[in-house]
């Protein structure tokens, strides 16, 4: 499923809402800082890492179950 929201903007909008700092956010996902800082950079940059569409829907979900 492809979205009109940047890999950046998502994840970012997902920290926020979450209230989390990068490192407790890595943590949430089960991952490392490094990873979430590559995919965090603008696509233009050579560290930026797309995330698999399962990262996508794992934050979707945990927003998802956070709104109840």
């Amino acid at each position: 499923m492809k979205t009109t929201v940047s890999q950046q903007e998502f994840l970012r909008d997902a920290m926020r809402r979450l209230d989390m700092k990068r490192e407790a956010f890595a943590e949430r996902l089960g991952t490392t800082k490094r990873r979430l800082d590559n995919w965090l950079l603008p696509i233009e940059s050579t560290g930026f890492r797309e995330m698999d569409e399962i990262v996508w829907k794992f934050v979707r979900e945990i927003l998802e179950n956070e709104k109840k």
